[in-house]
This record gives structure tokens, C-alpha cells and sequence, in this order.
């Protein structure tokens, strides 16, 4: 896995599946408010995350899965990708 494609845009098809994913996940498992409250009080820092999670996937990948780790860090560094999240939450919960 290559830095380029961390910098990447993620594919719109990979977002949403992504989105539809961690959202479905997290509703099922009766977390979203907190989920919601972590979002909104980490959103400045996402970008951060973002570039964090290159350095914390050698550590996590093994167990949470390469691909994983790089698509929540590529769509934590979008500038409305927390907001899609939290927007994708909201409306499984309704």
C-alpha cells in the first residue's frame, strides 16, 4: 500500500459503501448517539486522524483489516466526510 493512494480521493461507489457500513454497524450495536457526540466533537481534529492512521496502521491493520484502515482514513481526511457520516447515522436511526 503505497502513500499516493492514501492521499486519493475515495471512488463515490467505495464512499457510500463505506458510509452504509460503519452507519449500519453502528445502529445495530444501539451506539448512535455517542457515535454522533464523538463525531461532532472530533470533527476538527479529521483531518489529523486521517494522517494518523498511516502511521497506526501497522499497529491496527492486522486486525481491523488493511483496506479498512485506509478507506476510514481517506474518508476521514474529506473535508465533508464526517458530516456524510454523521448525516448516514442519523437518518439509520430515524
Amino acid at each position: 500500500m503505497s502513500l499516493a493512494q492514501w492521499n486519493e480521493p475515495l471512488p463515490e461507489a467505495e464512499r457510500e459503501e463505506l458510509l452504509e457500513s460503519i452507519a449500519t454497524q453502528v445502529v445495530k450495536r444501539g451506539l448512535s448517539v455517542p457515535a454522533i457526540i464523538a463525531l461532532e466533537m472530533h470533527r476538527p481534529l479529521a483531518f489529523i486522524l486521517s494522517q494518523s492512521m498511516i502511521a497506526l496502521t501497522p499497529l491496527f491493520g492486522p486486525v481491523v483489516g488493511l483496506n479498512r484502515m485506509q478507506f476510514f482514513g481517506r474518508l476521514l481526511a474529506e473535508p465533508d466526510g464526517v458530516e456524510a457520516l454523521i448525516r448516514r447515522i442519523e437518518d439509520k436511526t430515524v
